[in-house]
């Protein structure tokens, strides 16, 4: 194996990460992958800490510079970490225009400023690709100050746990997380459990307070970049593509409200049984029947189970959950179709948006998509949203200002990504 992640059992939904690193461990096995930078124990107890005081500094020292110049100095360090492999960034490109001018009509006619959303996709974390991902953040940036209009600050949410950071020195993920936590709007989906002092110097950053900060920046009005898939193929897939499968089913079960009679139905499944006895050896499972129900489909989904396809737990999940027979065939089609996406529809987030967001002002969303023939950088049509009521938006696309569509937050998640998203 060339790394395990620090990843103890806390009894949290972060145990639900580990099949996502379990998943991503393998994948590197079987890829013959070079071995990760080795961290001792000692390091992360004292190593570590200190380079992230260094990037909090840093962070803080950033935060009092103008809005154009931290713009800027991001521009310059993308480009080196992206090796001098860049792609032009046109201001002047139309859909860059449009979304500026929806931005400003929001403003006219609602007398808020909107909030500024870039949506990023995620191409490989390794390999010839690899260098989109900083080029990605880098456009998403300046298009976020060109369509602001105004020198502004641009917020990233960016991971910052041992799971992004594996490939880089431990100096190197100090300060990045350090930096990250404090000027941007960091994330460690490993911050519980693991016992050392650099994660309690950006306890804003962990993956339980992290979402509450997005929401504050986006409804005071700021700009902010997030990454859609949320990392890399197996995190899209199993954390948010199953799980949020998994989801949707349960709100149509009859048991939704009666977890023992899902764990008896499934004490009767000789797949489930076989699950049980695999678990404990491959990934943390959390106690709770919907939680070990995320884990099941979650570890068929990653492929972490030998024989077991995600679309038989499904099937299975479906039984024990007690769903009619003719809803099953859709709903396993959904599932099928959401594993194989690169970006999910992240379907629950757009609802959070609209509910934490959308409540307080207008939103506008800008996709910043990667492609590979040829390779490059696009800015997609931006979208705005204004808050109709509980569960309903006002959606325009920029190209259409004037044929504004009304629909449910989850409906457009689909729509968007579909229309800019693999």
């Amino acid at each position: 194996m060339p790394y395990a992640y620090p990843a103890p059992r806390t009894g949290t939904a972060q145990d639900l990460l580990r099949v996502v690193t379990r998943a991503y461990e393998l994948e590197l096995e079987k890829s013959g992958a070079p071995s990760f930078p080795v961290k001792t124990e000692s390091q992360r107890r004292f190593v570590e800490p200190l380079f992230r005081l260094a990037g909090i500094a840093v962070g803080k020292l950033v935060e009092a510079l103008p809005g154009d110049w931290i713009v800027g100095l991001h521009d310059r360090a993308f480009r080196r970490l992206a090796g001098g492999r860049t792609y032009p960034f046109d201001a002047a490109r139309p859909e860059i225009v449009r979304a500026r001018a929806l931005a400003e009509r929001l403003k006219a006619e609602t007398g808020r400023e909107p909030a500024l959303l870039a949506l990023v996709s995620h191409p490989p974390v390794l390999g010839a690709l690899a260098h989109l991902n900083f080029e990605l953040v880098r456009h998403a940036t300046r298009a976020l100050r060109e369509v602001r209009g105004r020198p502004c600050r641009p917020r990233l949410v960016a991971a910052t746990d041992p799971f992004a950071l594996d490939a880089t020195a431990i100096f190197e993920e100090g300060f990045y997380a350090g930096f990250m936590g404090t000027y941007h709007i960091g994330i460690d989906r490993l911050a519980l459990g693991r016992g050392h002092l650099g994660p309690e110097l950006t306890p804003q950053a962990s993956w339980t307070r992290m979402p509450s900060r997005l929401f504050r920046v986006l409804a005071a009005g700021g700009e902010v970049g997030l990454v859609l898939a949320g990392g890399v193929p197996a995190t899209s897939r199993v954390l948010y593509g199953a799980r949020e499968w998994l989801r949707g089913a349960r709100r149509r079960s009859p048991r939704r409200r009666d977890p023992r009679a899902v764990a008896r139905a499934l004490e009767g499944d000789e797949s489930f049984r076989r699950f049980e006895r695999l678990a404990e050896d491959l990934v943390r499972v959390p106690s709770g029947t919907w939680r070990v129900v995320d884990v099941w489909l979650m570890a068929a989904a990653a492929g972490l189970l030998p024989g077991e396809t995600a679309t038989a737990a499904g099937a299975a999940v479906l039984t024990a959950l007690g769903i009619p027979d003719v809803e099953r065939a859709a709903l396993l089609a959904d599932l099928e179709s959401a594993l194989t996406r690169e970006t999910p529809h992240r379907r629950r987030l757009f609802r959070l948006l609209a509910g934490r967001v959308a409540r307080a002002r207008p939103l506008v969303l800008i996709p910043v998509v990667h492609r590979t023939e040829p390779l490059g950088v696009e800015i997609r049509e931006a979208w705005s949203w204004e808050r109709l009521g509980r569960g309903r938006v006002r959606a325009r696309r920029a190209d259409a200002a004037d044929a504004p569509l009304e629909l449910a937050p989850e409906a457009f998640a689909d729509r968007f990504v579909e229309e800019n998203f693999s």
